[in-house]
């Protein structure tokens, strides 16, 4: 009866030892009897609390990355906006440059014509004016009959009205 009362006794001690929760217990370890022990014990609520408070804190930070990537991508987004609309400023820009390089150019073009036909216009009135100095030598030296002075005289007014309509 000693044996009995002894087993007993060492298994009501293993029992109620088992009874106190251990944190650091794994229920899936140990096999029936530490399944017994962690149902006693409360080693799987607490293990059970555990991992839910660990899925409630991935969640938590699922949700919190989720909206820094909400954030992120706003930000994205209105950084290419901003990229864009000065791609688009940039691009007028360079319009607006060649626009005015090739009015520069026409500009040149121009005076550059317009420098040629001056210095056309200045080579005739020259030729014109020494014409007509050599024509009044001539006149004054009595060197010209009447009509070769007649005939000189209309051509110096062609050479003229010619000057006049470049």
């Amino acid at each position: 009866m000693k044996i009995i009362d002894m087993t007993g006794g060492i298994l009501s001690l293993l029992i109620l030892g088992g009874c106190a929760a251990d944190p650091t217990n794994d229920p899936h370890g140990g096999g029936f009897f530490g399944g017994v022990r962690g149902l006693a014990s409360g080693d799987y609520e607490v293990r059970q609390q555990e991992l839910q408070g660990q899925r409630d804190e991935s969640l938590h930070e699922l949700r919190a990355l989720r909206e820094e990537g909400a954030y992120l991508e706003t930000e994205r987004q209105m950084k290419a906006e901003e990229v864009a609309q000065q791609r688009r400023q940039l691009a007028s820009l360079k319009a607006r440059n060649q626009a005015l390089a090739k009015k520069i150019k026409r500009l040149r073009d121009s005076k550059s014509a317009t420098e040629q036909h001056t210095a056309e216009l200045r080579r005739q009135q020259r030729q014109l004016a020494s014409n007509i100095q050599q024509f009044e030598s001539e006149l004054e030296q009595g060197q010209l009959s009447v009509q070769q002075a007649e005939t000189r005289q209309l051509s110096l007014e062609r050479q003229y009205d010619a000057i006049k309509d470049l």
